[in-house]
């Protein structure tokens, strides 16, 4: 018979569930630092970017006037932010932009000289040179202007109809300003530039026209300086037309595009070459009636993707087939009646698989399977669904190791999110538990692999907070501040290293969307080397204390000065202390004087150990400095902080 009496092992089990909701329930918070100024009047941030480099947040706010929107720039970690458009009128605004990708451009549309006339404008990200109107002058009778930079950052391709109104036609120009070339050849009455592209290598532009024919959009290509333009497709039977979801390869060697072009009303895919040659149909024979739907090309340029009702009408399935044409694999396994692929699949980014969701199983239960970009055996990834649910979202981390997705895997119409590996194996919860009416309602998995950001209103129902977990699993930090009644989380996004998540929100004042940025990740302090040599007249020698980036909170140090056979007070008067880096610092420095007693001796050390950090961790914590006998130069010793 137990020892254990009833009231004992109720209040063991309960101290012990209150232990483990302590641990479960409760986040970790990250330091914030809120980047947008005061918004007093109006709405808020509307949407906003980080620029490549990381070092700039771009955004879009009615700061100054209600619904009057404008363009601002902030350093990622705080600072003054600055207006980077030109003066805007009454019923102005600022519509859209994009950061160039050497990070030293932005390039807007805003309607300053006529209401809903948008015009194109470039200005560097710091606000240093102003603005730059890049199309010619527009009446109030002219369409938008659009613009895309090249990935080469020298240049912006962009549509208006200033020569023609109602006829967008395609130009490009130099980023900074200049002459303008038009790229697309002349056009039949009734006919314009409807999509471009730049392929990666910045040397062509790729477009869509009823250039020859009106109504029949086509294919061409063209430098992206200007000259001649050449038609890409093959001849499109009558009534057939080339779609507007056409795709450069990776390479720039190609584009891969749908088109009726051989029967009206069924779509195939093709490809054609970038420096010419004919068109290459890609699908094998369609069942009658069948389509080719998505399609994603590998990332290596080696091969293509595609879903269709390939073999049997109205069933969608997988197929993949080489680049340049030859024989197409079916990647799912067989199906039953009425069971299909869904359309959101996705190729790793080292180009070995093919992960998907389809009903492949159980009609209507859509689940998550990988398979080799070659063909092969196909792996479920999943765990087991609960009797209605579903995977309804996957993504696949930069690294090609494992794949997140969305799912009400364990409760009826209660969205979670889940890893796996990319092989195949345990599929692991990510988000904490969730009380009935809670759900995660979006994430993004950081780019170097190692976390997914989420939202969800985890903590409080119908409240909208951010959270970072590790990508195997484990404890969650809360990254947002504590949010105001009514306020949520918005908008989020992960600088390309990772270090940094910045976020709109309403988290202080209700309605009035403002930006943060969130430092989640323990500061590391320690030594950059672990020893130097100096010459005893050298004089002092500084040791900077660095941060690779500024923190959101003060980072503190300890260091003793000890040990070696230096002798303090003879050799050298630093004594122990603390390092103190206030919040928004790039680091201080440790002073060492060294005494020069004009004797002939040997060599010296001095070891200087670091202990008890505060809102970091140690890393190379033991530092030795060798006082040498001899004339000399004093040397910079860093210590980094992470």
């Amino acid at each position: 018979m137990s020892s254990y009496s009833a009231p004992r092992v109720f209040t063991a089990v309960l101290l012990i569930t209150i232990l483990l909701s302590t641990l479960i329930i409760n986040p970790v918070y990250a330091a914030t630092l809120k980047l947008s100024i005061a918004n007093p009047i109006g709405d808020g941030i509307e949407t906003f970017q980080i620029s490549p480099d990381d070092q700039y947040v771009v955004y879009i706010a009615d700061h100054e006037a209600d619904d009057i929107f404008e363009l601002y720039s902030v350093p990622i970690t705080g600072g003054t932010p600055t207006k980077l458009n030109t003066p805007l009128g009454p019923t102005a605004d600022v519509r859209r932009f994009e950061i160039s990708a050497n990070s030293q451009w932005v390039i807007y549309t805003a309607d300053i000289e006529h209401d809903d006339v948008l015009e194109l404008f470039s200005v560097a990200i710091d606000g240093t040179r102003p603005s730059t109107k890049l199309n010619p002058p527009l009446l109030p009778t002219n369409s938008s202007v659009g613009g895309q930079i090249s990935p080469d950052s020298n240049r912006v391709i962009y549509t208006s109809d200033h020569a023609n109104p109602g006829a967008r036609e395609l130009y490009s120009i130099p980023i900074e300003g200049g002459i303008a070339t038009k790229l697309n050849g002349p056009l039949v009455a009734g006919g314009t530039v409807s999509g471009s592209q730049i392929s990666p290598d910045s040397s062509t532009v790729v477009y869509r026209a009823d250039q020859e024919t009106d109504s029949k959009f086509e294919l061409y290509r063209v430098p992206l300086t200007g000259g001649t333009p050449a038609k890409l497709n093959g001849p499109v039977i009558d009534g057939g037309e080339v779609f507007g979801n056409f795709q450069i390869t990776p390479d720039s060697t190609s584009v891969i595009y749908q088109a009726d072009q051989d029967t009206v009303d069924i779509t195939e895919i093709y490809r054609a070459p970038l420096t010419g040659g004919p068109a290459v149909k890609l699908n094998a024979p369609l069942v009658a009636l069948g389509d080719v739907g998505n399609y994603r090309i590998s990332p290596d340029s080696s091969a293509v993707v595609y879903q269709a009702d390939q073999d049997t009408s109205g069933i969608q399935e997988l197929y993949v087939v080489p680049l340049n044409g030859g024989p197409v694999t079916k990647l799912n396994q067989p199906f039953a009646a009425n069971n299909d692929v869904l359309s959101g699949f996705e190729i790793s980014p080292d180009s070995s698989t093919v992960v998907y969701r389809a009903d492949q199983d159980t009609d209507e239960k859509h689940e998550l399977y990988a398979v080799p970009l070659t063909g092969g055996p196909v792996t479920k990834l999943n765990g087991p669904l609960i009797g209605s649910g579903d995977v309804s979202r996957l993504e696949i981390s930069s690294d090609s190791q494992s794949v997140i997705y969305y799912a009400d895997q364990d409760i009826d119409e209660v969205q979670e999110l889940y890893t796996v590996p990319l092989i195949g194996g345990p599929a692991t919860k990510l988000n904490q538990p969730l009380v009935a009416g809670r759900e995660v309602r979006s994430y993004r998995i950081s780019p170097d692999s190692s976390a997914v950001i989420y939202s969800a209103d985890q903590d409080t129902n119908d409240v909208q907070e951010l959270y970072r977990v590790p990508i195997a699993g484990g404890v969650a930090t809360k990254l947002n501040g504590d949010i105001t009644i009514g306020g949520n989380v918005g908008f989020y996004r992960i600088s390309s290293d990772s270090n940094w998540v910045v976020y709109g929100a309403d988290q202080d004042t209700n309605d009035v969307f403002e930006l943060y940025v969130a430092d989640d990740d323990t500061a590391t302090v320690g030594f950059a080397n672990t020893s130097i040599s100096i010459k005893e007249n050298a004089g002092p020698v500084t040791i900077p204390i660095v941060l690779d980036l500024p923190s959101f909170t003060p980072v503190t140090v300890e260091y003793t000065v000890s040990g070696g056979t230096a002798t303090s007070g003879d050799d050298y008067t630093l004594t122990d202390g603390q390092l103190a880096i206030p919040p928004g610092q790039n680091g201080g420095t440790l002073i060492i004087p060294i005494v020069e007693d004009n004797q002939i001796e040997d060599d010296e050390t001095v070891e200087i150990t670091l202990s008890n950090p505060t809102n970091a961790t140690l890393e190379n914590d033991t530092f030795t400095l060798t006082i040498e006998d001899a004339i000399g130069n004093a040397v910079y010793m860093p210590l980094i902080i992470r």
